[in-house]
């Protein structure tokens, strides 16, 4: 996370203008309209109607059903009386003459598409047909879940908002719906719940785009005119950084970050919808704001181009979002006062607690500073990990005392739309379940996921559907009747993903205390590991062999020889265990396959990290290099070669650095002696004649310096062609064809599975750029080659900028970075390592958790920890967090400490330390 409070330079004016595609534009503008009409729902999916953009009448309903939908239609309901036999089918009878006529100019619009046409576009009617023709073939066939999964996908599309659904298709779905309704089993729609709702694809291709309820409950409190305070606080990866671009209709948004990052991401997205913003980036004062060319009210033109030429920064007339770091708010907040009233002002502060889980830091002061000399009387306090209410007492007093009449506002949002397994070091899915045999304390456990329902997200549903089975299908009275899944869930309204995980708490809670032991013991006993041991091959690669034996009826031996000399492990499955096992695999798997935190990212565990990028959080990102490198298990000689070539370029480096000073340096002595005439015997910008190195820097004339330019600017571009290009064999690069087939053939990895194993895609300029900076460890230059990036603060901002881009493109494999960069990476990560030995908070923990799965696709996620202490950290409740103790110190216009477990106000004329 880049913390530092500078201006920003051209490679981020620069990033702020790659537009956004159409999809992220469609939801950018559903959040503008949102704001005006909270439940606006879009689906842009078509019907016939639509696609063929013919206007509508019932005439042409008719004559579209007769054309494209009939013959589909007939074979629904001769495959319905073949499934049901001589039921009543009066219903499905649907009376349209065959004989309607249209206007001559509609015909032959509609001739030019045919019925295969309109299926390979998949226009609405024909996805709702094909699932009618799953659930009568699964009746017909017996088979209970694709009919589950049929039903469940048809009725839920039958919600979608989709205009001009041919009503003839309407009827023949309700008809289904209607037949089948009492077919159907509450309980056998959450087992499956996995396969119905987690990867249903067409679930998530044809759902409606709608406002997130956190959303819709700030756009209608910031209606209120009503000075206020709002504490915002939802999930990571569900908007909130957007939401200010719609509340830009009514308030001019101060968005005050810290991480940078995140403020440029805001700032790209504004201009991709043309709101206008501006930049107090750096500021010592008002006079460093700059505004972006669409905020601009007074400029210069261009006389040749017609284009803006200067743009007067001094008007913020237009300004509608004003990008702040923490350093220039307050010269933030009076630009803006200079053109609006208080009351049309609104700060948004992105993510307030960063920095307030240490004791000191130097943004403390600046924040408390910030929070004593605003005037503004609306803010918003944004963080998926903010205090509650209840917690920040001294915060919500000190706020009222200043804006009076002022409300308060909590708006804590849940939404659950994925599920992000969080996997312990031995490879096992962890759930509140697996964490004790003592219900007290899973009565805590219980208690702590209800008050922060932003962990729903890291509870897997499959393991979440497996206790919940096991739980209603127990004989003895383990749970109240009440909350059987069948008086529980009324509807399939009632299920989705956040509800199922909610039925799961209120079970943990409701559970005959005597039956908690025998339950745990059964899934701790049945326990199989999500990732499982790459025991075929050793750390250097060599092949390990596996011998069979047989061990008995119903059993499979196997003996794996370790060709490094270490003991001969040993381990059975017995098979008939598994096949009667409601939960899963047995113990006796989980033996003969160890589980593993998949620590080898860059050899036999690489093939786990599937779909997208990995972020790497560790305190010792130097010694997660080293350790990638070395157990990449590069051979001498190519890591000699790679050396070399990188020495030899390095050489160049500092010479080309050289020079260009000597570039800039006349280039800057010219442009003084131009402008400013300065004397010959002073210095530019404090450098002097000492600096000469190998000819005379003082130029007798424009153009001797002229030439000296040109003459050192072919220096340069002679070292720069004698750069050599340095490349790593695809057998060292993680997850390239040739590292699967020797790292995870092993594993038997089809087609498809070795497809989704992710991997890097690095261009050789990209490489060579790197090459060319200055001052980058050597280290981090091989880990490039193998697809690994590193996020640190680094003097060169070149590099940052680099691995930047590539980290927003997912062109990287890996990212190690520290804890502190967890708030600025908004970068799409599918896996995430959290290291061991790491001191964090539990907020900090939930915001490094927050970096997976910010995706809108279900992919494959994990959460990976090294320390379980850390797991318990985060399903445990915390009396005592600094996060929320410095907020209440520093969010606060008067002074006062913590002492003896409360606040204290002291006087202001006796110095403490905070």
């Amino acid at each position: 996370m880049d913390l530092n409070q500078r201006k920003l330079i051209k490679s981020e004016w620069d990033s702020i203008e790659i537009p956004f595609s159409k999809g992220e534009i469609d939801v950018l503008n559903l959040i503008i309209t949102g704001f005006h009409d909270v439940n606006i729902k879009i689906n842009y999916n078509e019907s016939l109607f639509t696609f063929l953009k013919i206007e509508y009448n019932t005439k042409m309903e008719d004559f579209i059903y007769n054309k494209y939908l009939r013959e589909d239609v007939e074979k629904v309901i001769e495959l319905y009386k073949q499934t049901i036999g001589d039921g009543d089918v009066s219903s499905l009878k649907i009376n349209v003459s065959s004989d309607i006529q249209i206007k001559s100019a509609d015909k032959i619009r509609l001739e030019k598409n045919n019925t295969e046409n309109l299926k390979n576009n998949n226009t609405y009617e024909y996805v709702l047909l094909e699932n009618i023709n799953k659930i009568l073939i699964a009746k017909k066939n017996k088979d209970n879940k694709l009919f589950v999964l049929s039903y469940f996908t048809l009725y839920k599309l039958l919600k979608n908002n989709i205009a001009k659904i041919n009503r003839h298709v309407l009827t023949v779905c309700e008809f289904i719906i209607k037949t089948f309704e009492n077919n159907l089993n509450i309980m056998n729609v959450i087992e499956n719940s996995v396969d119905l709702i987690e990867k249903n694809t067409s679930l998530l291709k044809y759902t409606d785009m709608t406002l997130y309820e956190h959303q819709k409950e700030i756009f209608t409190i910031c209606k209120n005119p009503q000075p206020k305070l709002i504490l915002y606080m939802a999930p990571t990866g569900t908007g909130k950084t957007l939401t200010p671009i719609g509340l830009s209709e009514k308030y001019r948004i101060i968005f005050v970050c810290a991480a940078r990052h995140v403020g440029l991401a805001l700032a790209r997205a504004a201009i991709s919808v043309n709101k206008k913003i501006a930049f107090a980036f750096g500021c010592a004062s008002a006079d460093d704001i700059r505004l972006h060319y669409f905020a601009a009210k007074d400029y210069s033109v261009n006389k040749r181009t017609g284009g803006i030429k200067k743009v007067d920064n001094s008007n913020g007339i237009n300004v509608e979002i004003i990008i702040s770091d923490i350093k220039s708010f307050i010269s933030a907040m009076y630009y803006m006062r200079a053109f609006n009233d208080d009351e049309k002002l609104m700060v948004y502060w992105d993510e307030p607690t960063i920095t307030l889980d240490y004791d000191e830091h130097s943004f403390h002061s600046i924040i408390k500073n910030n929070w004593r000399e605003n005037k503004i009387p609306t803010i918003v306090l944004s963080s998926a990990t903010l205090p509650k209410e209840s917690e920040l007492s001294e915060t919500i007093s000190d706020f009222r005392c200043k804006f009076a009449n002022s409300e308060i506002h909590s708006i804590i949002s849940h939404d659950c739309k994925k599920s992000i397994p969080i996997i312990n070091k031995d490879g096992f899915v962890e759930l509140p379940h697996f964490l004790s045999s003592n219900y007290n304390e899973i009565l805590e456990i219980s208690k702590h996921c209800e008050n922060y329902l932003t962990l729903l997200r890291y509870l897997d549903l499959n393991e979440v559907v497996k206790f919940v089975t096991y739980v209603n299908e127990m004989n003895v009275n383990v749970i109240p009747e009440r909350f059987k899944v069948e008086n529980y869930f009324e509807s399939l309204d009632d299920i989705n993903m956040k509800n199922i995980k909610m039925y799961y708490i209120k079970l943990l809670k409701n559970i005959n205390p005597t039956m908690w032991e025998t339950i745990y013991s059964e899934f701790k006993n049945r326990r199989v590991p999500q990732l499982i041991e790459n025991n075929g091959v050793d750390l250097k690669g060599n092949r390990i062999p596996l011998k069979q034996t047989s061990l008995g009826p119903g059993s499979i031996g196997s003996t794996i020889t370790n060709l490094s000399g270490q003991p001969l492990k040993r381990s059975y499955t017995d098979t008939s265990i598994i096949a009667g096992s409601k939960i899963g695999k047995t113990a006796a798997t989980a033996a003969a396959s160890c589980g593993t935190s998949a620590i080898y990212v860059t050899t036999k565990d690489a093939y786990t990290l599937t779909d997208g990028p990995t972020i790497f959080i560790c305190d010792d990102i130097e010694k997660i290099a080293k350790f990638c490198i070395q157990q990449a298990n590069i051979p001498s000689l190519v890591m000699d070669d790679l050396m070399k070539k990188i020495e030899y370029n390095n050489v160049l480096n500092k010479k080309i650095d050289e020079l260009e000073k000597d570039v800039d340096y006349l280039k800057e002595a010219e442009e003084a002696k131009l402008g400013a005439g300065v004397d010959a015997g002073s210095g530019n910008k404090g450098k002097s004649l000492k600096n000469v190195r190998k000819f005379n820097r003082e130029a007798d004339n424009m153009d001797t310096s002229k030439g000296q330019v040109a003459r050192l600017t072919r220096e340069i571009e002679t070292y720069r062609q004698m750069i050599k290009n340095v490349s790593l064999n695809e057998t060292f690069v993680p997850n390239k064809l040739h590292h699967i087939k020797k790292w995870a053939e092993n594993v038997g990895l089809d087609a498809a599975a070795a497809s989704k194993a992710f991997t890097s895609n690095i261009e050789e300029s990209i490489i060579n750029d790197i090459m060319l900076l200055n001052g980058i460890e050597d280290t981090w230059k091989i880990l490039l080659m193998m697809g690994i990036g590193v996020f640190i603060n680094h003097e060169n901002i070149r590099y940052t900028e680099i691995m930047k881009k590539m980290a927003d493109e997912q062109k990287l494999y890996l990212i190690i970075a520290s804890s502190d960069y967890i708030y600025g990476t908004n970068y799409q990560f599918c896996h995430g390592y959290i290291s061991k030995g790491m001191q964090l908070t539990q907020e900090k923990i939930i915001q490094a958790m927050g970096r997976i799965g910010r995706n809108n696709i279900q992919q494959t996620y994990s959460l990976r920890f090294r320390d379980d202490e850390q797991i318990m950290k985060i399903f445990t409740a915390n009396a005592e967090k600094p996060e929320i103790i410095n907020m209440n110190l520093l969010f606060n216009s008067n002074k006062i400490i913590w002492k003896d477990n409360q606040y204290v106000e002291v006087d202001t004329n006796v110095k403490v330390m905070m």
